[in-house]
C-alpha cells in the first residue's frame, strides 16, 4: 500500500501528465532532429542509483518549472464540476512548486523508483547533489520527509530520502548492487529540453519473465503476442514541458519491425484497459476515451515510436477531454486515499478502545453534560503516531482557547480529506452524531453498547466539502433525521465512504432509503439491514 504522501505525488504527476498529453492537438507538431544533448552529468548523477530491481527514473529541473495559466480558456472548455478541480489544483500545485524550488536551491531533483519486492519492501530513492548552500534538513523537512528518512551524502556526494516509511536509506543504500542500464543516456537525451524526464527502464528479468511466462498479452492489454512489449519497449522517455503545454514519448524498440507492430498495439491496448476498468467507465465517459484514442496517433520512426504534442488546442473540445480524464482520477485517487485513511482511524478507534474499554473520547476528559472541549480525532492521537502533537495540547482547554487554536493548521495527514479548497486544518471525515449514535451520547459508547452489532453500525463518514469543520473541534455530521443522507459525499459513481464500528470501509449507496440509512448510523433500534439495499 503506498503511503499517503507519495500517492498524493504520483496522483499529481499523473493528473499533469493526463491534462498535456491527452489534450493535444493532431497538428503542428514540430520536430526537434538535429540537436543533441549534453546529459552526461545527469547519467552520472543518476547511475550509482540505479539498482538491478530499478524500473523507473525520474528528473524534474525545479529551476525551470512552472504552470501556465490556462485559466480562462480551461474553465470556457470544461466539464461540468470540474471547475473546482481546476481551479484547485492550480492552487496547491503552483505553492508546491514554489516549496520545491526553494527547498532545492533551483537544483535538478531525481528519483529512482523499483519493482516492488514485497508488501514491505518498494525500493524507492529521492536524491540530488549535496552542495553548501542546501540545508539538508530543512529541505526534507518542506518536502514532508522526516529526519529518519534523511541520508546524508550516502553515495556519490548525493542527499539521499524515501518516501517509503520505515526504510533505513544508509542500509538500503549499503545493500544495494547497482546495475549498469544500458540506453540510459540515449533516454534522458531523447527528452532532454523538457523540465520533467520520466525514463522507463525494465530491467532484464522483467523481459525473460515475459518471454518465459506470459506468451501471450491479457486481453486488458489488447491480447496477442507479449513480443509487442517485451520487444516494443527496450526503453521509454516521457518529456513534459507545463509552460510550453508540450510533451513527448520516445520508446525505443529492439527493430523496426518491433517499433511498426508496438506503434499498431497502443491503441488497441489503450481500449482494452478501458473496457476492464468498469469503476474508471463510471468516471470518464466511453466517449472521451474514444476521442483520446484517435488523438493518440504514434508515428513510428525507424526503430523508435514517437509521439510529440506542442500546444494545447485551448479552445476545443480536447482541453474538455483533458478536464473529464483530469476530474475522474482525482477522484479516484482521492477515494482511494482516503479509504486508506478510513481504515488507519478505525484501527486507533479499537486500540484506543482496548485501552481505555470505550470509544473516545472516554468520560473522565468530559464535563458534568458529556461534552468534551476537544473532538475524538485529538484524542486518537496517540493511536495514529502523533504523541508528540497530543502532548502539545492543552486538554483542560476548549478547542478554540488562544493556546489550542494554534495548533488547527497542525491537522495529521490522517484526517486530510484532500478536497482542494479546504481551509487548512480542516476536515470532512466526520462521525455521524445524533440520537443513539456511537460518537453522540453523552457518555462514551462501549463495544457492548452497540447492540445492533458493529457490523451494522456506521461510525465514521466522508461529508461534502462545505460540511467541513475544524478537526479539533467536538464538531461531527449532525445529520437531519428526515434525510440523513443530505450532507454525504456521494461521487460520480453513486456511492459514499463509510466506516463502520467493526472497522470496515465500504463504499454504499447513495439512494438508501432515509429510514434504512437512519438504522446504520444508530447502534440499538433492533431493526435488521437489507444488505441488498445498501451495496
Amino acid at each position: 500500500m503506498l503511503e499517503r504522501s507519495r500517492r498524493r505525488q504520483l496522483a499529481l504527476m499523473v493528473a499533469c501528465v493526463v491534462c498535456s498529453l491527452f489534450a493535444a492537438p493532431t497538428g503542428g507538431v514540430r520536430t526537434f532532429a538535429g540537436e543533441v544533448a549534453d546529459v552526461s552529468g545527469d547519467v552520472a548523477t543518476v547511475r550509482p542509483m540505479i539498482g538491478e530491481t530499478t524500473a523507473l527514473v525520474v528528473k524534474i529541473d525545479t529551476a525551470r518549472l512552472a504552470l501556465p495559466d490556462l485559466t480562462e480558456a480551461f474553465l470556457k472548455a470544461a466539464a461540468p464540476g470540474s471547475d473546482e478541480v481546476y481551479r484547485g489544483w492550480t492552487r496547491m500545485a503552483g505553492e508546491k512548486i514554489e516549496i520545491f524550488r526553494d527547498a532545492t536551491c533551483g537544483r535538478p531533483v531525481y528519483a529512482t523508483i523499483g519493482i516492488p519486492l514485497s508488501k514491505n519492501e518498494w525500493p524507492v530513492f529521492v536524491f540530488m547533489k549535496s552542495a553548501p548552500d542546501v540545508d539538508q534538513k530543512a529541505l526534507f523537512e518542506r518536502l514532508g520527509a522526516t529526519e529518519k528518512e534523511i541520508s546524508s551524502s550516502a553515495r556519490k556526494g548525493l542527499v539521499v530520502a524515501t518516501p517509503v516509511d520505515g526504510t533505513d536509506v544508509a542500509a538500503a543504500l549499503e545493500a544495494m548492487a547497482v546495475s549498469p542500464r544500458s540506453g540510459l543516456d540515449e533516454a534522458f537525451r531523447a527528452v532532454a529540453r523538457y523540465p520533467i524526464q520520466a525514463l522507463l527502464l525494465p530491467p532484464d528479468y522483467v523481459r525473460r519473465t515475459i518471454v518465459e511466462l506470459m506468451p501471450e498479452l491479457p486481453r486488458q492489454l489488447g491480447g496477442g503476442p507479449s513480443s509487442v512489449l517485451s520487444e516494443g519497449v527496450v526503453w521509454a522517455a516521457f518529456g513534459l514541458d507545463p509552460v510550453q503545454l508540450r510533451a513527448e514519448l520516445v520508446v525505443q524498440s529492439a527493430s523496426e519491425e518491433a517499433a511498426r507492430r508496438l506503434g499498431e498495439h497502443l491503441p488497441r491496448m489503450l481500449q482494452s484497459a478501458y473496457d476492464a476498468l468498469p469503476e474508471f467507465q463510471q468516471q470518464v465517459p466511453r466517449e472521451a476515451v474514444r476521442s483520446l484514442i484517435s488523438l493518440l496517433a504514434p508515428k513510428v520512426q525507424g526503430d523508435r515510436v514517437v509521439l510529440r504534442m506542442d500546444k494545447l488546442d485551448a479552445a476545443g473540445g480536447s482541453l474538455r477531454l483533458a478536464a473529464i480524464v483530469a476530474a475522474a482520477i482525482q477522484q479516484r485517487t482521492r477515494r482511494g486515499t482516503n479509504a486508506d485513511n478510513f481504515k488507519r482511524i478505525l484501527l486507533a478507534v479499537h486500540n484506543y478502545h482496548d485501552a481505555y474499554k470505550v470509544f473516545p473520547p472516554r468520560n473522565e476528559v468530559r464535563d458534568k453534560q458529556g461534552s468534551s472541549g476537544l473532538s475524538w480525532r485529538v484524542h486518537l492521537l496517540p493511536f495514529v503516531d502523533e504523541q508528540k502533537l497530543y502532548v502539545a495540547f492543552h486538554l483542560d482547554e476548549p478547542w478554540d482557547s488562544p493556546h489550542n487554536r494554534t495548533l488547527i493548521e497542525r491537522m495529521p495527514n490522517v484526517y486530510q480529506s484532500d478536497w482542494f479548497g479546504r481551509k487548512p486544518g480542516y476536515t470532512t471525515f466526520l462521525a455521524p452524531v445524533g440520537e443513539d449514535t456511537v460518537f453522540g451520547g453523552p457518555k462514551a459508547t462501549r463495544i457492548q453498547d452497540i447492540l445492533d452489532g458493529t457490523s451494522n453500525t456506521v461510525v465514521l463518514v466522508e461529508a461534502k466539502p462545505e460540511l467541513a469543520v475544524p478537526w479539533t473541534a467536538p464538531q461531527d455530521y449532525n445529520f437531519d433525521p428526515n434525510v440523513p443522507g443530505r450532507g454525504l459525499d456521494v461521487g460520480t459513481d453513486g456511492r459514499f465512504l463509510a466506516g463502520f464500528a467493526d472497522g470496515s470501509v465500504q463504499r454504499l449507496r447513495g439512494n438508501i432509503e432515509p429510514e434504512l440509512l437512519l438504522r446504520l448510523f444508530r447502534k440499538n433500534d433492533g431493526r435488521t439491514v437489507d444488505w441488498r439495499a445498501i451495496r
